[in-house]
């Protein structure tokens, strides 16, 4: 074979060797991409799926991706430790952890992915001893629960600032010394004799309460009976007493009737003299209401013949008796008729000229408001 041929023949087999190296993240896993000649672990997380890494010719590159399992995982220690009494005790516990996701480039960075050996199964070892030696052997059946958490919160605390989650810590198995398998078989032996002593103080007590119950119940029903014989004669007395009150409640409410009769009766008589009186006082009223129409009428029809004349004779008739004998009477303004016209008629003359008043007949004018006495008249003259 030629040089030429066998240079052909290497370089064919470079070319098939080439190819694109790749590598793919599984479902519940993150990585980081690390390019060792490109700027080295990248902060990007990276979800499932297939990354390239870069071409193979002569040598594949260098490039990786970081995986990390980030869902929970379980690991199981055995544990050896002693009790607050100081008795060895052998024990099986888990711890279920997990990377917290967004702290994947420090968690790699900083412990790696050996993150568990490095990180939680010291802390979570010395955490079980610290908490078990506080507790004694008899807490870790009846506050099993109790302890777990107190563990889980050590670890916790612990592991606080590390990048890592822990979800849970559970006691799986627990196997005591020698000793205290006696002691506890002890004690086992012990609480069944004490619940058997306790089972037979139990039915004994139980008798004696049910002996007590039937005593009891005899007693109530002599009472029940007594009661009952003492229950029928109270309503025995119950019934006469409301008969007898209602018989009172009877008669009462019949006086009551009457009287309400009787109230009517003289109300009605009332009511009727009342309208007799209204009845006659209207009638009377009415006749008197007539009579005065009539005299109306008949005074009507005495003044509606009457003359002026008439009316005038009868007015100086009137005048005539209210004047008396030898009294004059003028009628009209008569004072400045001259008195010849009348010279020998002597009533005229007194009538139009001032009589005689001696001097001792003249009085002091009256003050204001005082009215004079009257001066005599002709009639009283001498």
């Amino acid at each position: 074979m030629s040089r030429r041929t066998t240079y052909a023949a290497l370089v064919a087999a470079a070319l098939a060797n080439a190819g694109c190296s790749a590598t793919t993240i599984e479902p519940g896993h993150r990585g980081l991409y690390f390019a060792p000649n490109a700027g080295g672990l990248r902060h990007e997380i990276l979800p499932p799926g297939t990354y390239r890494l870069g071409f193979c010719f002569i040598a594949c590159t260098s490039n990786r991706i970081d995986d990390f399992d980030v869902t929970f995982s379980t690991h199981t220690e055995s544990i050896q430790t002693k009790s607050a009494e100081g008795l060895d005790l052998d024990l099986k516990l888990s711890v279920i952890y997990r990377p917290i996701v967004s702290e994947l480039y420090p968690l790699d960075t900083e412990i790696g992915a050996n993150y568990y050996d490095e990180v939680i199964a010291p802390e979570f070892k010395s955490a079980c001893r610290g908490v078990f030696a506080r507790h004694s052997y008899t807490e870790l059946q009846a506050r099993n629960e109790a302890i777990e958490d107190e563990v889980e919160a050590e670890v916790r605390r612990r592991t606080a600032g590390r990048h890592v989650e822990i979800s849970s810590v559970t006691l799986e198995t627990v196997n005591y010394a020698p000793e205290i398998a006696d002691k506890i078989r002890q004690k086992i032996a012990g609480e069944q004799e004490a619940a058997r002593a306790q089972a037979a103080i139990a039915w004994e007590a139980e008798r004696k309460k049910e002996l007590v119950m039937v005593q009891s119940a005899q007693k109530k029903l002599e009472l029940e009976k007594g009661a009952e014989t003492q229950k029928m004669e109270l309503e025995k007395e119950a019934d006469t007493a409301r008969f007898k009150a209602e018989q009172d409640l009877a008669a009462i409410e019949t006086e009551r009737k009457v009287t309400k009769a009787q109230g009517e009766i003289e109300r009605l008589h009332a009511e009727s003299d009342a309208a007799k009186k209204i009845i006659d006082a209207k009638a009377d009223a009415e006749v008197a209401i007539r009579l005065a129409h009539a005299h109306a009428e008949d005074r009507k029809a005495e003044t509606a013949g009457v003359t002026p004349m008439e009316v005038m004779l009868h007015a100086y008739d009137a005048l005539a008796h209210l004047g008396g004998t030898g009294t004059t009477i003028v009628l009209g303004d008569w004072a400045h008729v001259p008195g010849f016209l009348f010279p020998h008629v002597p009533s005229l003359q007194n009538a139009f000229s001032l009589p005689f008043v001696p001097l001792e007949g003249l009085q002091r004018p009256a003050s204001p408001g005082v009215v004079a006495p009257a001066s005599p008249s002709h009639d009283d003259a001498p």
